[in-house]
């Protein structure tokens, strides 16, 4: 595929200077509705059957373990119930409040496996194109060993360094300098944490690169790198904007299904009672409520949060792919530009 990204769209300035990027991204996913859908559909499949496995696995092998239900992250299974207090000294469960910032593993998982389709998807509508969904799964599935070569390298780079230092530090020094070696831990941790960071806005255009310019991971990662160079800040300033939303709207979104649910669930009711206009208000301010239940919890109740969390990602997810596409492609624009003035 050779630079299908050149006529995708009309140009847009960065988001500072356009204010109507945002009415841009969200005409995209009203004139590609169907089409989005379509692309994620086998993606939503897919997510809420494996997390229903993983559930039902964990309720199996440990029926009396213990369940916490989130307004944040949707519904838990805890560790083994083996010092689990008997039934008769389980309090009455209580709810807690928090802060949580990022995107859930629900969230990850989908964003990045149709970020591809989605981009193919909507750049070639653009061109005037209509793709079916037959044929954007295809075009994306022969980039398959790209796509997972780029996520496998950022992943362990992302992750890599934290879990080394921790085994390093557990496994060559005494326990008696046990406070000192969490110290050391979490200062590295939170120092790669901020590189982390850094090096995720730089490669947050790689998935256009891959489908887009059929470049190779390190070619992608480079190019997102180039394209980023002197916007990272307006970049990092956008994805936050669109973090907040997207936790707010998760958090308010799982606080109405859990409300609606303690109706017909007693166990659920606690969370009910706390959620005022105050608390609602805290949801807003990455606030989230926690409780755990002290009986598993239904196949019927895990199956309606783990569907209502996976299909509030599924919806948030084509506003990303959409927006990381223009910004791809804008700044491909602009550097083209600069050559044939040059």
């Amino acid at each position: 595929m050779q630079n299908v990204s050149e006529n995708a769209a009309d140009a847009v300035e960065m988001p500072e200077q356009h204010p109507r990027l945002v009415s841009q991204i969200f005409r995209d996913y009203r004139n590609n509705f169907g089409l989005f859908w379509q692309v994620m559909f086998p993606l939503i499949i897919v997510n809420f059957l494996l997390y229903i496995g993983i559930f039902l696995f964990f309720k199996l092998v440990s029926p009396e373990g213990q369940w916490t239900v989130s307004t944040a992250s949707g519904i838990a299974g805890m560790q083994d119930a083996v010092h689990t207090p008997p039934p008769e000294s389980v309090e009455p469960a209580s709810v807690t409040w928090g802060m949580s910032l990022g995107p859930s593993g629900v969230h990850i998982s989908l964003l990045w496996l149709a970020m591809c389709p989605l981009a193919l998807a909507m750049v070639q509508r653009h061109k005037g194109i209509n793709l079916t969904f037959k044929t954007v799964w295809q075009q994306t599935l022969r980039k398959t060993a790209p796509i997972l070569g780029a996520a496998f390298l950022i992943g362990m780079f992302a992750s890599g360094v934290p879990l080394i230092a921790g085994f390093l530090i557990s496994e060559t020094l005494a326990p008696a300098y046990s406070s000192a070696l969490f110290s050391v831990f979490m200062a590295i941790t939170v120092v790669w944490f901020v590189f982390t960071i850094y090096f995720v806005v730089k490669w947050s255009l790689y998935n256009q690169g891959i489908i887009l310019d059929d470049l190779s991971v390190i070619a992608a990662l480079r190019r997102s790198s180039e394209l980023v160079r002197g916007v990272w800040w307006a970049l990092l300033r956008l994805y936050l904007l669109l973090v907040w939303a997207s936790t707010a709207l998760t958090s308010l979104l799982l606080s109405l299904t859990v409300v609606l649910l303690s109706f017909a669930v007693p166990e659920l009711v606690p969370m009910r009672e706390v959620l005022q206009p105050m608390h609602l208000l805290g949801l807003l301010f990455f606030g989230y409520g926690e409780m755990t239940l002290t009986t598993a919890p239904s196949f019927w109740i895990i199956g309606a949060i783990v569907g209502v969390h996976t299909l509030i990602h599924a919806i948030l997810a084509p506003i990303w792919a959409i927006l990381t596409t223009y910004l791809y492609v804008l700044q491909r624009t602009a550097e083209n530009e600069q050559q044939v003035s040059a």
